[in-house]
C-alpha cells in the first residue's frame, strides 16, 4: 500500500503544479487463484472453497475444477480466511495475509489430507467401563466439531456397528475456567453434536445416551494447565453389551 500511496501523491502534485485537475487513480485488480492438492501426490483436487476477506468485508464461495482452480478478485492487501473441502479429504482452514496490492495475479495452494476410515475398534469392552476419546477436538469455548475428530468418531461408529447390542453414554467434561453455567451448557452441547454425528453415520438414537457434567467431575485438580487439559475431555461409558 505504501508504494501505491506514493504514486497517488505524486500524481496529485504533478496535476496541481500544471494547474490541472488530478487524474483519477484506477484500483489495482489482482486475480487471486487458489487450488487444493493431495498432500502426498500433489494431484489437484476438485474443491469447495469458502473465503472471507477481513478488511474488504467480502465473501466468496465456489468450487474449483482442475486445472483452473478457483479465482476471485482482490483490490487491496488483506487477510483471508479460507476453508477448503474436497470429497474424501479432511476439511482445511487457513488464514493468510496477502501483501501484494500491485500484482496482476496471485496464486496459492492448500494441501489436503486424505481421510481414511478406521481399521480398528475399541476392544475389551465391559459394562460401566469408561473410554476417553483423546482425539476429539472443538474450537475453544465452542461446540463446533473440528474435522480432526472424524477418525476417532468413525472408530466409535465401527465399534457400535460390529457390536450390535452395545449401548453407550457419551459424557462431556470441562475444566473450571469461566462461568460454571456456561461450562455446563458447553459440555451438554458438545455431546449433542457427537451424538448427531453418530446418528448421521447410521447408529440408532436409542443406543446413545448423553450427559454433560461441566466441571463437576474433574479427572485431576485444576491447578495446572496440564491438569486442566485432562479435565477438558469427552468419554463414552458402556451401558449394555
Amino acid at each position: 500500500m505504501r508504494f501505491l500511496f506514493l504514486v497517488v501523491i505524486g500524481w496529485l502534485y504533478a496535476g496541481l503544479a500544471a494547474g490541472q485537475a488530478p487524474a483519477l487513480v484506477k484500483t489495482q485488480r489482482t486475480e487471486f487463484v487458489i487450488r487444493a492438492v493431495d498432500d502426498k501426490t500433489s494431484a489437484e483436487l476438485p474443491t469447495q472453497f469458502r473465503i472471507e476477506a477481513r478488511r474488504a468485508k467480502k465473501k466468496w464461495e465456489g468450487t474449483s475444477k482442475p486445472p483452473s482452480g478457483f479465482m476471485f478478485i482482490l483490490t487491496r492487501t488483506d487477510t483471508l480466511t479460507v476453508i477448503a473441502k474436497s470429497p474424501g479429504y479432511l476439511e482445511a482452514e487457513e488464514v493468510m495475509v496477502v501483501t501484494c496490492d500491485t500484482c496482476p495475479d496471485y496464486a496459492y495452494t492448500i494441501l489436503l489430507e486424505k481421510y481414511t476410515r478406521p481399521d480398528s475398534v475399541f476392544s475389551n469392552l465391559r459394562v460401566n467401563q469408561a473410554f476417553r476419546l483423546d482425539n476429539i477436538y472443538f474450537d475453544q469455548g465452542s461446540y463446533i466439531l473440528r474435522p480432526e475428530s472424524y477418525p476417532q468418531l468413525d472408530k466409535l461408529v465401527k465399534t457400535l456397528v460390529t457390536t450390535p447390542k452395545l449401548v453407550i453414554e457419551i459424557v462431556g467434561h470441562t475444566d473450571n475456567v469461566g462461568d460454571r453455567r456456561l461450562n455446563q451448557a458447553l459440555s451438554e452441547n458438545r455431546v449433542k453434536v457427537i451424538r448427531s454425528y453418530l446418528i448421521r453415520s447410521g447408529i440408532a438414537e436409542d443406543r446413545l445416551r448423553i450427559n454433560g457434567y461441566g466441571d463437576a467431575r474433574p479427572a485431576a485438580p485444576n491447578d495446572s494447565e496440564e491438569n486442566k487439559r485432562k479435565n477438558r475431555r469427552v468419554e463414552f461409558v458402556v451401558l449394555a453389551l
